[in-house]
């Protein structure tokens, strides 16, 4: 008879001596070290139940492995009674006291109680089993090497728990303490044989251990011959837009060459499991073909007009986010913008940014979309901090989502100027280049223009004939209009000076502000 020891999941922290914090990549730890089993949880393989059809004939339960002439439930009969059980020739348990955990019940009637397998047969079978050896069954359904693979309780209890995992059934939650031990020797006897879970099976372990506390319990001794991981089988999908053969299995998920396909036998492939979808905004169509609930294994594609055809013309259903698109933020605006693959631009809403997952973005801290406050032409600057750009077309505004540009009366390094003897005041920014109305120029703020060119210089005729000095008065109101004005300027300006007071400034234009 092989020695059993009982042992009890324990709730106390772990301690981890001479080490201010765990490395990135442990070993596994030894037997009969106490870890969290948190710790075990987490390095059991999350897999989809699988398998051929569950035989449990497989398993050769009821043997006596070690010779000693008990079978296993003998055994377990005899090492869990509490008193020691009478036994009478060939092993027949016939009394003793047994405690059944599941529900807190004592018996003293070995037929009251039935040999659990903690992980039952079929659960073992699905979650790995059935790539094992016979003996490796052998060994786990008569397992008296650890206590917690096999243990008596109630037989109604057994019954009722059959071959559920904890996300199918846990011990009564009136026994608290019942529950946290139970998914804790769960955890240990699933890592001993090297057993995987389901998501819905650990998601239920996790909320179990949530209510307990910090649990531990001791690394089991592995078996003599513990299973190895299973290669993980290999299916073939085609994805009917393009015809490409994939090769896809736990691990990898591979685009096949024909030559690759012909080396593997030419699986029958089975249609990919691709979605198409698209932005509620934009016409461009993407396939995304997901192999699992894990992303990296996903194959996206911006799929063609004739690939989409091809496909069999499906209707795309709107996505709040889709892999490729490029999401940034142009300068001083709050505006985000996201540009899918087919390279439409699109200014988004709150909504839709949330939708998308609130992604990232990058900010064109230097880049932007700009215009005058007094006038409504539309630049793009980029050198936004030294106002460089040029003006913008409709057709390239609209094409890059309509942008909400920013308001400024002015920009860097914009101009503000005049020629000599003329009254007329130009604008030059990366917005626009214009003659300046009153109206505009007020709106600019009537900044003093540069003045260019020279002032207009008196000629002296070969013989000049100076104009008789008038002897009246003229003011600006007396001409129709500023070149008159300048013209009755210069007239008399070289002889006489400005007689009627036309040029108050003194720059050579007469009456500019009047005419302006």
């Amino acid at each position: 008879m092989r020695n059993r020891v009982r042992i009890a999941a324990v709730s106390v922290a772990l301690v981890i001596i001479g080490s201010a914090a765990p490395t990135a990549a442990m070993a596994a730890p030894p037997a009969g070290q106490e870890v969290l089993v948190t710790d075990l949880l987490n390095e059991l393989r999350v897999e989809v139940p699988s398998g051929p059809a569950y035989n449990r004939d497989l398993f050769f339960e009821g043997q006596d492995l070690d010779a000693d002439g008990c079978r296993t439930r003998q055994e377990v009969l005899i090492e869990e009674s509490q008193i020691p059980a009478v036994v009478t020739d060939g092993c027949n348990v016939v009394s003793g006291q047994w405690l059944s955990v599941y529900d807190n019940v004592v018996h003293v009637d070995p037929a009251a109680v039935e040999m659990d397998h903690l992980v039952a047969l079929k659960e073992a079978w699905v979650s790995g089993a059935w790539t094992w050896t016979d003996a490796q069954r052998t060994a786990f359904s008569n397992d008296t090497g650890d206590a917690r693979s096999l243990r008596m309780v109630t037989a109604a209890v057994n019954t009722a728990k059959s071959d559920k995992d904890p996300a199918g059934w846990l011990p009564n939650s009136s026994l608290p303490a019942a529950r946290c031990a139970y998914v804790s020797d769960w955890v240990a006897v699933k890592w001993r044989w090297n057993l995987s879970v389901d998501q819905a099976e650990k998601s239920a372990v996790q909320n179990v251990l949530a209510g307990c506390g910090p649990q531990t319990a001791v690394v089991p001794v592995l078996p003599e011959d513990r299973p190895a991981t299973p290669a993980s089988p290999t299916d073939y999908f085609i994805t009917k837009y393009d015809g490409t053969i994939w090769a896809v299995n736990d691990t990898s998920v591979t685009a096949l060459t024909f030559a690759q396909w012909k080396a593997a036998g030419s699986p029958a492939p089975r249609p990919a499991p691709t979605n198409y979808v698209k932005y509620a905004w934009s016409p461009t169509i993407s396939a995304v073909t997901m192999f699992g609930t894990d992303k990296s294994r996903w194959i996206w594609k911006h799929v063609s007009a004739a690939e989409w055809k091809k496909a069999g013309n499906p209707k795309p259903r709107n996505a709040g986010w889709i892999e490729g698109s490029t999401y940034y933020q142009w300068a001083g605006s709050s505006q985000i913008f996201v540009q899918d693959v087919g390279g439409t631009k699109h200014a988004m809403t709150g909504p839709e940014w949330v939708a998308a997952g609130k992604p990232a973005f990058e900010k064109r801290a230097n880049q932007g979309f700009v215009k005058l406050s007094w006038n409504s032409s539309i630049g793009f600057l980029t050198d936004y901090a030294q106002g460089v750009g040029s003006p913008v077309s409709a057709a390239r505004w609209k094409a890059e989502g309509s942008p909400t540009p920013v308001v400024r009366t002015r920009f860097p390094n914009d101009k503000v100027w005049q020629n000599y003897g003329s009254g007329t005041i130009y604008y030059s920014g990366p917005t626009v280049s214009k003659a300046l109305t009153a109206a505009e120029y007020k709106a600019l703020g009537s900044p003093r223009p540069e003045m260019r060119g020279t002032p207009p210089k008196p000629t002296t005729p070969p013989k000049p004939t100076a104009p008789p000095k008038p002897n009246f008065d003229k003011n600006c109101s007396d001409y129709p209009s500023q070149a008159a004005a300048q013209a009755d300027f210069n007239k008399y300006y070289p002889w006489y000076g400005d007689v009627f007071g036309l040029d108050g400034n003194k720059d050579g234009s007469a009456c500019e502000s009047y005419f302006r």
